[in-house]
């Protein structure tokens, strides 16, 4: 985990004193203060995809947990994309070969 902190248009980032121990950090900050949201981190709404980028911003395109199945997925457009959980269902060489298949597409 880590977070930014404003320093004259600047942000520097410090790693939170929990990331390498997942565990604690889900104790400290989900069970000790009643919620998993670290210290200065701003939680933002999602917007639409089709929501024009304002000049000077990145979009973020986050997906997760695919498990072989992205023939009907319609991707949105991205700067970056974040596919954060299972993109295979077996973890077989030919599921592997056709995620990577679908990114070239993409």
């Amino acid at each position: 985990m880590a977070h930014g902190i404003p320093s004259q248009g600047k942000v520097t980032i410090t790693v939170d004193e929990y990331s390498s121990n997942p565990t604690q950090a889900f104790t400290h900050y989900n069970i000790n203060q009643s919620r998993f949201q670290p210290p200065h981190v701003h939680m933002v709404d999602p917007i639409p995809y089709d929501t024009p980028k304002p000049a000077g911003h990145t979009r973020f395109v986050c997906i997760s947990d695919t498990h072989s199945r992205t023939d009907g997925i319609q991707m949105p457009y991205g700067d970056v994309l974040l596919h954060t959980g299972d993109f295979t269902e077996l973890g077989l060489p030919s599921e592997v070969k056709k995620f990577n298949d679908w990114l070239g597409k993409e």
